[in-house]
């Protein structure tokens, strides 16, 4: 089956068992979505291909995208070097809207899962959208003028994707909704007394940076008014997450392996009413990347070796024992969330406290994450439900902290990420034990992540899966094995579902054992839909079985694991001379 936005955010997610039968109705035979093309959208219809895609001559750049590929960061070059980073990105419909010639010419569905700036730039989508917007700017000579004074976050938007550029309109939305909710330095000060006034960073104007490159939906490298290269930090969605990072960073006590005060809080005058306000602020920029690419590149190149995984677990190790001091938490650890310096020293980044991905979930996090999505997709007041017990159940705090920064029970930040906040202070702990386990384990065996992803195809693909080892020392083995204690049996698990699971394959997806299956039948769909409808249906009836176990009811989860000091310690003593085994 063809990936796309709307399958992946259906497939991805247990809420895939209420979303079945719509995806079954949306993607039916008569759509021409699944199955054979017509002639009428077949590839060898001239009038369904693609004239070129030659961009030599483009005056637009795609520096990558988000949201399964419906989201570019689409880059005016007429503007550079003098344009702010006004986090304006590029909207397109779901690739199931477009013809199967598209589709295939667009490479659309290969470029779904794909989270690496360089491949999507060099897709066929990509390059179609610039000689669009080349197409539009010709038409609109007053277009980069009007872009320039559009609010922050505003959209450009591609509804119908079609082979002649000349026939996509593109629309733009004024999007007021960061500007109207930004809040003014002297607010957050007054909002945040405990903060002294001479620890706050110097205060710079959006307008006196300039846009290198965006990195991802919230992180853009920009050039700093001194020629300095810096991170702008905003995310355009969600101002709850700018803040509270930034006010986490402000509080945070300093520590060689967490991310390092802001350099600046950066304000924009609002459009809508004038006043200036706090739309992020700048970080130190590490030129080396995270450990995402890193890992996979250098134990294939034969560079990774055993002293230095060590030393960047134990670095990591020590930031979150830090961070958990101060009476905070972490909830996003993945090799992607970790920076190295100029001399190769871990750095721990990205406290926007979203949650993390299911793979790196303990159970006590996972299956409440799960309860939480299908609360979300089940309308009101919905009677007699199948999952009136997982809801009922998971619906039981155990300790749902006030931020300071919020005067409300539950705050945005809290909603967003609620399978941590409702975790007591002592379990919080255990489940970021958990994830260091998970952690140990990427860096050991020289992984992207700790298994496959559905939705996020990174550059180099993990040639294992947890928990399986094939480079990881006997020790650390072991302290994996107590990091990820108390957790369900992953290997007769596997097993178990072996037959439902869905792995991705480029821009397919099939069940695991099946990967054999022709490509865009109406068999193949049923196959993989059914195989879904199986799998989520197993993990959800273990989400309900946990609710049965003594730790639900105490909330004591993880009694089994270290805490995370011990884990440094473990660490600290494994590096001593003849502790760990020899490559």
């Amino acid at each position: 089956m063809e990936l796309s936005h709307l399958i992946i955010d259906a497939i991805w997610r247990p809420s895939f068992v209420l979303k079945y039968q719509e995806l079954q109705d949306h993607l039916q035979p008569s759509t021409g979505r699944v199955g054979p093309a017509s002639w009428d959208s077949s590839f060898l219809n001239p009038r369904n291909r693609v004239e070129t895609l030659d961009t030599t001559s483009s005056r637009w750049r795609v520096d990558g995208a988000t949201i399964c590929g419906t989201c570019l960061y689409t880059i005016p070059l007429d503007l550079l070097p003098n344009l702010p980073p006004l986090g304006i990105s590029l909207y397109i419909s779901d690739q199931t809207e477009y013809t199967a010639a598209l589709r295939q010419s667009l490479d659309a569905c290969t470029g779904v899962p794909l989270r690496d700036g360089n491949a999507i730039s060099r897709l066929g989508l990509a390059r179609h959208l610039c000689r669009a917007l080349d197409h539009h700017c010709a038409q609109n000579v007053q277009f980069l003028e009007q872009y320039l004074n559009l609010p922050f976050g505003s959209k450009l938007i591609f509804e119908d994707i079609t082979p002649d550029v000349a026939d996509m309109r593109l629309d733009v939305e004024r999007d007021y909704h960061v500007e109207t909710n930004m809040r003014t330095f002297q607010s957050l000060q007054r909002m945040w007394p405990d903060i002294a006034p001479e620890l706050w960073p110097p205060i710079l104007d959006l307008n006196s940076l300039r846009l290198v490159r965006q990195l991802n939906e919230a992180v853009m490298l920009v050039e700093t008014a001194g020629q300095e290269l810096a991170i702008f930090k905003s995310a355009t969605s969600s101002l709850h997450h700018t803040y509270h990072e930034l006010r986490f960073l402000l509080t945070c006590p300093p520590h060689p392996h967490v991310m390092p005060r802001p350099l600046a809080v950066v304000t924009k005058r609002s459009l809508f009413g004038g006043k200036h306000g706090i739309v992020g602020f700048l970080l130190k920029y590490f030129p080396s990347g995270s450990l995402r690419d890193i890992l996979p590149a250098r134990q294939r190149a034969g560079t990774l070796s055993s002293s230095i995984k060590l030393r960047w677990c134990r670095q990591v190790a020590s930031a979150l024992a830090h961070v958990h001091k101060t009476g905070a938490f972490y909830s996003d650890l993945r090799p992607d969330n970790v920076l190295l310096d100029c001399e190769e020293n871990a750095v721990l980044c990205d406290f926007e406290q979203r949650g993390n991905w299911y793979e790196w979930c303990a159970p006590e996090v996972l299956y409440r994450q799960y309860a939480e999505n299908i609360r979300a997709r089940l309308p009101d007041r919905v009677i007699n439900s199948p999952y009136d017990r997982l809801l009922r159940g998971y619906a039981q705090v155990h300790s749902l902290s006030t931020s300071a920064c919020y005067t409300s029970a539950e705050n945005p930040l809290e909603t967003r990420n609620r399978a941590w906040y409702a975790l007591p202070p002592t379990a919080r702990e255990k489940a970021a034990v958990y994830t260091l386990g998970l952690f140990i384990y990427s860096v050991f065996e020289g992984l992207s992540n700790v298994c496959r992803n559905v939705a996020n195809q990174f550059p180099i693909e993990p040639e294992v899966e947890f928990p399986t080892f094939q480079k990881t020392p006997q020790a650390i083995m072991g302290l994996i094995q107590d990091c990820t204690a108390d957790t369900p049996d992953w290997q007769s698990a596997r097993l178990q579902s072996e037959q439902s699971r869905i792995v991705r394959m480029n821009g397919l997806v099939y069940p695991e054992a099946q990967i054999d299956l022709e490509r865009d039948t109406h068999a193949t769909f049923e196959t993989v839909m059914d195989a879904l409808l199986r799998f989520w249906s197993v993990e959800l009836a273990r989400a309900e079985k946990f609710l049965d176990s003594p730790e639900w009811e105490t909330g004591d989860f993880g009694a089994n694991r270290p805490s995370l000091r011990e884990v440094v310690n473990a660490l600290e003593q494994l590096g001593k001379p003849k502790r760990m085994d020899q490559e």
